[in-house]
C-alpha cells in the first residue's frame, strides 16, 4: 500500500483527478460510470485523470484535444492507433491480436477492417433492409395483439429482441427467434407465435454474447495472478473464460456450416447477401468485388471470419437497439416530433401504407437522422470511448505516455452549454437549421478517423427503417402502454433519470 501511494504521487504529469486505492484504484467511486465522470467532470474540468483498477485513464472533453485524438485520417498520421493499453486479460480473451476492436496487431486490423467494409456495400445494406423489415413487422404484429389484450408494452425489452434478431439473421442468415420467445412468454390465451428459427443455440449465443461484453471490462481491470485466486473473482473468472470457449465453439461450428452451404451451393446460383457469406466469399471465384489490403489478396480462414463475426455480435447487439430506445422516449415525449417524421415519410414516399423502403431514399430522411442524431448527442450510445497512442504526447503541458488510455467523454462535450445553446432541451433542428454551427469534433456519434465505427451505415439503416416503418404502422405510441425499465407509461411519467437507471 505504501509503495502504491509513493508511486502515484512521484508520478510524471500529475493530471488531476480523484485520490486512488491499491488494486481497486476508482472503481468504487465508479459504480455509476456515467454519474461518477459528471462529476469528475464538473470538479477537475476537461483534462483530468482517474483509475480503473491498475489502469490509469486519462479523460478529455475539449475539441481541441479531441482532435488530437480523432482528428487524424490515416494510419501514417495518427498516434491514437489502439483501442487500449495492452491487457494481459485481453489476450486470454484472445482479441489482442484478432478481430478489429481490441486487436493491437496493426497489419491484421488493417486487413480485417478491409474485409468488415462489406456491411456498407449498398448490396448487403438492401438485403438487411428487406431483413429487417420483416422482422420489424412481426413485432409490430405481436404489439397489436398486447394493445387488443390490455398488456404494456416494454420497450427495453422488446428493443433487445429486435436487435438481437436483426444482427443474428442479417450476420449469419440463420433466423432468429427472440421476438417470438419474448411474446411467447406472455402466455396469451389463443395467441402464439409459431415462427421457428434454424439456429438451435440463437438464444444461449445471445446471452452469451451479453456475458461476453461484462467479461472484458472484468479481464482488463484485475491483474491475471489477482483474478485466479482472489475469492468471488476466481469463479467470475472460470465462468467468463468458459464461456469464451463455448463462444468460440458455436462460431466454429456456425461457420464450419456455412462454408459447406457455400461449397454446395452451385455457381449459377446465388447466395445470401449476409455478412458471414459475403466474408467467406471474398476473393474467391464467387465474388465479384476483390478485396486487397496490402499482399493480402487471399480468402479468410475459418477463424478469421470467426473474429470478425464474433465482434459484429459483441459490438451490434446492444448499440443500435439502446439508441432506438432512447429515440422513442423522446418522439413520445414530443408529439409535434412524431409528427414532422409522418411528414416527411409522407413527403418522401408518397404513402403511409407499407412504403416501398430503400437505402437510396434514406438520403432524403433529413428530419428522421436528425432525430437520431439529436437522440444520440444528449445520450451517446457510448458514453465515452476509449483510444491509446503509439507514443508520448502532450495535453495541456502534461505528458501522456505512450500506451496510456485516453478516452473521450462524448455525453460531456455533446451537452456542453458551451458547444450547443440549450443543450437539455430535445431539438432535432439543431442537425438541420444550425447544423454548420457545430464545431467540429462536439460531437462524433461513431467515431471519426481511422478508427472509425465500420457499422455506420448499417446501424443508420436499421434505425430509419424501424422509424419509417413506426410512423406508418398502426401502432400509436401515444396510446400504447409503452413501458420502461421504470415501470411506467413512457408518454406519461417516465422520467430521463428512470430511462438512465
Amino acid at each position: 500500500v505504501i509503495q502504491f501511494y509513493i508511486n502515484y504521487f512521484n508520478r510524471p504529469s500529475k493530471i488531476p483527478g480523484p485520490l486512488p486505492i491499491p488494486i481497486f484504484g476508482n472503481l468504487l467511486q465508479l459504480g455509476d460510470f456515467p454519474a461518477a465522470t459528471k462529476t469528475f467532470h464538473e470538479k477537475y474540468g476537461d483534462l483530468y485523470e482517474f483509475y480503473m483498477g491498475s489502469i490509469r485513464i486519462v479523460m478529455i472533453s475539449r475539441p481541441d484535444l479531441v482532435e488530437k485524438v480523432w482528428g487524424a485520417t490515416s494510419l501514417k498520421t495518427t498516434k491514437f492507433i489502439m483501442r487500449n493499453s495492452y491487457s494481459e486479460g485481453i489476450d486470454e480473451l484472445g482479441l489482442g491480436t484478432k478481430g478489429m476492436v481490441l486487436n493491437r496487431n496493426i497489419e491484421v486490423w488493417a486487413i480485417n477492417r478491409k474485409f468488415m467494409n462489406v456491411i456498407s456495400t449498398p448490396a448487403f445494406l438492401r438485403e438487411s433492409i428487406k431483413l429487417s423489415s420483416k422482422t420489424i413487422d412481426e413485432i409490430f404484429g405481436y404489439w397489436k395483439i398486447m394493445e387488443k389484450n390490455g398488456l404494456k408494452i416494454d420497450f427495453s425489452k422488446w428493443s433487445d429482441a429486435l436487435g438481437a434478431d436483426i444482427v443474428g439473421t442479417t450476420t449469419i442468415g440463420k433466423r432468429m427467434t427472440s421476438a417470438a420467445e419474448l411474446f411467447n412468454e406472455l402466455n396469451i390465451v389463443n395467441e402464439e407465435s409459431t415462427i421457428k428459427g434454424t439456429w438451435q443455440n440463437s438464444t444461449k449465443f445471445v446471452h452469451a454474447i451479453h456475458l461476453y461484453n461484462k467479461s472484458m471490462s472484468f479481464m482488463m481491470l484485475f491483474p491475471k495472478n489477482f483474478r485466479r485466486i482472489a475469492p468471488g473473482f476466481k469463479s467470475s473468472n472460470k465462468t467468463f473464460l468458459d464461456n469464451k470457449e463455448w463462444i468460440d465453439q458455436e462460431l466454429d461450428r456456425v461457420v464450419s456450416e456455412k462454408r459447406k452451404e457455400i461449397e454446395n451451393t452451385p455457381l449459377d446460383q446465388p447466395l445470401e447477401s449476409n455478412i458471414l457469406t459475403l466474408l467467406l466469399t471474398t476473393n474467391t471465384e464467387r465474388d465479384l468485388d476483390k478485396i486487397s489490403a496490402g499482399k493480402f489478396d487471399r480468402p479468410l480462414t475459418d477463424d478469421e471470419a470467426k473474429s470478425i463475426i464474433r465482434e459484429v455480435f459483441t459490438g451490434g447487439l446492444d448499440t443500435t437497439s439502446n439508441t432506438l430506445a432512447f429515440v422513442i422516449f423522446y418522439i413520445a415525449k414530443h408529439r409535434n416530433v412524431y409528427l414532422k417524421m409522418r411528414e416527411e415519410v409522407l413527403d418522401v414516399y408518397g404513402t403511409l401504407e407499407n412504403p416501398d423502403l430503400s437505402i437510396e431514399s434514406y438520403g432524403k430522411l433529413k428530419y428522421i437522422e436528425a432525430v437520431i442524431n439529436e437522440t444520440i448527442r444528449i445520450f451517446p450510445t457510448v458514453f465515452a470511448m476509449p483510444r491509446a497512442s503509439t507514443e508520448d504526447v502532450e495535453f495541456d503541458g502534461f505528458t501522456i505516455k505512450a500506451d496510456t488510455t485516453v478516452y473521450t467523454d462524448y455525453r460531456a462535450i455533446s451537452n456542453d452549454p458551451k458547444y450547443f445553446k440549450n443543450p437539455e432541451i430535445f431539438n432535432p433542428d439543431r442537425f438541420l437549421n444550425d447544423k454548420e454551427s457545430i464545431i467540429r469534433y462536439t460531437y462524433l456519434p461513431f467515431g471519426n478517423g481511422v478508427r472509425a465505427c465500420p457499422g455506420r451505415a448499417w446501424a443508420m439503416a436499421q434505425m430509419k427503417t424501424f422509424l419509417v416503418k413506426l410512423v406508418s404502422s398502426g401502432v400509436d405510441i401515444f396510446v400504447a402502454q409503452l413501458l420502461y425499465g421504470c415501470g411506467t407509461t413512457i408518454a406519461t411519467r417516465c422520467s430521463t433519470s428512470d430511462v438512465l437507471s
